[in-house]
């Protein structure tokens, strides 16, 4: 990847630590500015307060789930592109993405995976 100007932040929302810790190694090595919340409401205070470029939001979370922080995410980060993340086989993507996601990812999460969603959503 390009060095970048200005470091694009993302927002990782997952309530397993261990899929939040090694994404945001992953990203954080590729020069990204990474903020990560374990539940749906420590996600909405952030996307509250900061802006962010990427959101990776896992579909299931205690308090808040992927799903009801996506409007929140629009709103206050217009631009933004929002991946929904899910450990169950039996979710569609198609659906998932009707109700406001960009893209859709099943866990476990493959690092080649997360490179063609931040290429595709940085443009040229």
């Amino acid at each position: 990847m390009s060095p970048r100007k200005e470091r694009v932040k993302v927002l990782i929302a997952d309530d397993d630590p261990d899929i939040c810790t090694s994404l945001r190694k992953y990203l954080e090595r590729r020069g990204y500015a990474v903020a990560v919340a374990f539940d749906g409401a420590q996600a909405r205070q952030l996307i509250e307060q900061e802006r962010f470029g990427f959101f990776f939001l896992d579909c299931s979370m205690p308090e808040l789930t992927g799903l009801e922080l996506v409007e929140s995410a629009r709103r206050n980060n217009p631009g933004s592109k929002i991946v929904i993340v899910s450990g169950f086989p039996s979710v569609d993507g198609g659906m998932l993405r009707e109700m406001g996601g960009d893209r859709f990812v099943h866990k476990p999460v493959q690092f080649s995976d997360i490179d063609k969603i931040l290429e595709e959503g940085e443009g040229p």
